[in-house]
């Protein structure tokens, strides 16, 4: 255990989450009080299902999201420690824009701490994720109703679908990976990449028989999240399927 008698230089600092987008059910104030120096933290929790409304709330913006996505690389294998600067250069957004968004995911303790040094008579803090994964599984048992059709999740999906476009847009502009199959093909080792945007009508029995099989097969893809290849490809999946009654009127 680190004590605080081990850190030569005492500076005390308080931490605290005073934005209001940001409060829990109770309105608990953040607030901690830290020495100069590494932190003594808990092992990092291996996945955290997001469940609550303030924490779906912290997550209900693409760049804190993509915030998530930075400072949880490798976290299965060692936690990245990093400042707000070099957390914004990896971004490639302002310093100072990134300072409201790391207090609300400090305020839902998706983020942490990890260190605290004296650089030029000013504090830095070094942050680290709290979890090696984290998600939203609407699908577990137990989850009511009122949940699934929380403005909350209505974000978080938002700001998931949001994120997602842009590393794929990302990706196509530099090459990376191409929007026709063929064209991946034809430039190896690319991956074929595989993609639909459909709207039409089917029958039940087809839209039935199709769900089952999609369902199966994104089953098989998640289920495993830990079996990491290091030399392999980073793969990213997007996938939604739904039906919806027919009115005898157009969706549009």
């Amino acid at each position: 255990m680190l004590s605080s008698e081990k850190v030569p230089q005492a500076c005390m600092i308080a931490v605290m989450a005073k934005d209001d987008a940001v409060r829990s059910a109770a309105e608990v104030e953040l607030e901690q009080t830290l020495p100069l120096g590494p932190q003594p933290l808990p092992e990092l929790v291996e996945f955290r299902r997001i469940e609550d409304a303030a924490t779906m709330k912290a997550l209900a913006d693409p760049l804190r999201i993509r915030m998530m996505r930075v400072l949880g690389k490798n976290a299965h294998k060692e936690p990245r420690i990093m400042t707000v600067k070099q957390l914004a250069e990896e971004l490639g957004e302002p310093t100072t824009k990134l300072y409201r968004h790391m207090k609300q995911l400090l305020a839902v303790q998706l983020i942490q701490i990890a260190e605290l040094r004296l650089v030029g008579g000013i504090v830095e803090q070094h942050y680290r994720v709290a979890q090696k994964g984290w998600g939203v599984n609407p699908d577990r048992p137990g989850v009511d109703r009122d949940s699934l059709a929380s403005e909350e999740l209505f974000g978080v999906l938002g700001a998931a679908i949001d994120d997602y476009f842009t590393r794929y847009e990302t990706a196509l502009r530099s090459g990376k990976t191409f929007i026709r199959s063929q064209d991946c093909l034809d430039n190896p080792p690319h991956v074929r990449a595989v993609g639909a945007i459909s709207d039409y009508q089917i029958s039940r029995e087809r839209a039935t028989e199709f769900a089952e099989r999609f369902h199966a097969l994104v089953k098989e893809f998640t289920d495993h999240p830990d079996e990491r290849d290091e030399g392999g490809v980073h793969v990213n999946l997007m996938a939604i399927f739904y039906a919806t009654e027919s009115d005898g009127a157009s969706d549009a």
